[in-house]
């Protein structure tokens, strides 16, 4: 294994031509991270802070793509390319390429033909080829070998999610490692195999099924489906409709990724201890081969709204529940702190209108609010669950009388100052977190945002007022 992973270096850095780079935005006056972005030739995006305050570092790639961006044919695609994306490429996760490709191509077929062939005969018959060609090729590859490799790298922690807009992959290693990471992560998203096909459908169709009987996942897809209609949020779900999951294919998951995972459509945002004029070299040297591209428009644009009243019913095990669900605004928009600021005079966990006039009182047996805001729809939630003897409907009324409250200003002047003073309290905490750093960078930029917009939020919370 150690064997391999020292191969692939060396073959990595005799093909790493460094191309360029240049800095698109150097660090602000008023950034306390200090972040420096760069952009190379090829269209990357990076984003580096350093924090010294322990040996390590923290580093994210974002990519501009996810749920629903999926194929109305191929929902839930994106999430599952998420997981493929961590099964290797033809040099990393094999014993034997040549020889597995063979089967790999075989796969690949087969899943294409399945796609395409409505006779349940001859669809149970090629998924018996699959399973024959699956386990030929299971001889040829090595399970968890990326997971292997970062762990003898000293690995603290790694994963992955897939959003509605987009996807990330992260991982914090110790800071001596740095060089690895750039071999290892350049690597990985060029020429992937999607090894191990069918066991990790498994495992994805296993991951959708449990949510089909989360109280959580039941409401929120439900609200989805009232509040976006046939926009892709409200049509398509990210982990994917089920007929699709039971009939996938595995060439349009290669045209996904070709086609969203160009190097003009992602970005490296890391922060720890390292020193940012190395680091960009490092990375301009091992990246700079990533291929740009050209990514299609969101064909559906910004949601359209609500023009009425929506209302649903849902039956699970548990206690019930009333959800509203408001259409507010998207990421970027200039409402969108005063957004927050609302739903925090709600509900801040204690002295919100929520909180103190429902939860401490009493009127129900608990009520809270959330903001849901991507970047192209937005929404408010309020939610409570009713007590003995009380009705949904009851509840729903409660809650919009808190609503009501704020429309008349009718809370302390105090409130708004304490609220954006708790955001700066946050905003401390998580500026002492590498991958808190990290995460606030590949928000920013799958937000599509500037980078001075976002860190200027809470001075555009403090000129808000009643």
């Amino acid at each position: 294994m150690r064997s391999l992973f020292s191969f692939s270096i060396l073959l990595l850095s005799a093909l790493s031509l460094s191309a360029g780079y240049k800095l698109v935005q150097p660090p602000l006056s008023n950034d306390p991270m200090q972040v420096h972005i760069y952009q190379l030739d090829n269209g990357l995006t990076v984003y580096l802070s350093e924090n010294h305050q322990e040996p390590k570092f923290f580093a994210e790639v974002s990519v501009r793509v996810g749920g629903a961006n999926d194929p109305e044919s191929n929902t839930g695609l994106a999430h599952y390319l998420e997981h493929l994306l961590f099964k290797g490429n033809t040099r990393l996760g094999t014993l034997d390429w040549e020889k597995e490709k063979v089967h790999i191509d075989r796969i690949e077929e087969l899943y294409e033909e399945r796609f395409h062939e409505a006779d349940p005969e001859k669809r149970q018959a090629l998924f018996e080829e699959i399973v024959e060609e699956s386990t030929e090729a299971a001889d040829y590859a090595v399970p968890n070998e990326m997971d292997r490799i970062v762990k003898q790298m000293g690995l603290t922690a790694m994963n992955a999610g897939t959003s509605n807009d987009y996807t990330v992959y992260y991982m914090e290693l110790p800071a001596n490692r740095l060089k690895q990471w750039a071999i290892l992560e350049s690597n990985r998203f060029t020429d992937p195999v999607f090894r191990l096909f069918l066991p990790e459908l498994e495992v994805v169709y296993e991951e959708k099924n449990r949510s089909m009987d989360n109280k959580g996942r039941i409401i929120s897809e439900e609200i989805f489906k009232l509040r976006y209609g046939d926009h892709p949020y409200g049509s398509q779900t990210v982990l994917g409709h089920v007929e699709h999951l039971k009939n996938p294919s595995i060439r349009a998951i290669h045209q996904f990724f070709n086609t969203y995972y160009v190097a003009n459509n992602m970005a490296l945002c890391l922060s720890g201890d390292f020193d940012i004029a190395e680091t960009i070299e490092l990375i301009d040297e091992h990246f700079s081969s990533w291929k740009p591209g050209k990514v299609p428009e969101f064909k559906y644009g910004k949601d359209a709204g609500i023009d009425k009243k929506r209302s649903s019913e849902v039956f699970y095990p548990g206690e019930e529940e009333v959800y509203l669900a408001f259409a507010t605004q998207p990421l970027g928009h200039k409402d969108v702190e005063a957004l927050k600021l609302v739903d925090m005079i709600l509900d801040n966990a204690s002295a919100g209108l929520i909180n103190l006039n429902l939860n401490q009182q009493q009127k129900v047996l608990h009520a809270g609010s959330f903001p849901y805001l991507r970047n192209w729809a937005g929404s408010q939630y309020l939610y409570g669950s009713p007590k003995e003897g009380q009705t949904l409907e009851e509840v729903e009324a409660l809650l919009l009388e808190q609503l009501d409250i704020i429309k008349r200003g009718e809370f302390g002047d105090w409130l708004i100052p304490a609220i954006v003073a708790d955001f700066k309290r946050s905003e401390k905490l998580q500026l002492e977190s590498n991958s808190s750093r990290a995460g606030i960078m590949a928000s920013s930029y799958h937000s599509h945002e500037d980078w001075s917009y976002t860190i200027g939020e809470i001075d555009r919370m403090e000129k808000l007022s009643k």
